[in-house]
């Protein structure tokens, strides 16, 4: 996946949380939720994998989507956002 494909998946869920005042774990399972939901491009493995990319960069992620979150913040987000992704979906 290359930079601009990642980039447009973390901008996409930074732009969806640039108003949260923080990054708790009730925003992680509502932008998880969102991606299971289809409300972001791509599904679990497509946005997983973003965000595994992402998460090697070694530059700044909230460039082009600034928010008012701290870049480990946003990193720190974006781990667990990964963790809650890799997790199998609950069964209904």
């Amino acid at each position: 996946m290359g930079t601009d494909s990642w980039k447009g998946h973390v901008n996409g869920i930074l732009y969806g949380v640039q108003f949260d005042r923080t990054l708790d774990d009730t925003v992680v399972t509502r932008v998880a939720d969102g991606v299971a939901a289809g409300l972001y491009p791509g599904g679990r493995a497509e946005t997983r994998e973003a965000l595994d990319q992402a998460l090697l960069y070694s530059g700044p992620l909230n460039d082009q989507a600034e928010t008012h979150h701290s870049e480990d913040d946003i990193r720190a987000f974006l781990r667990r956002l990964t963790a809650v992704l890799a997790a199998p979906p609950a069964q209904s």
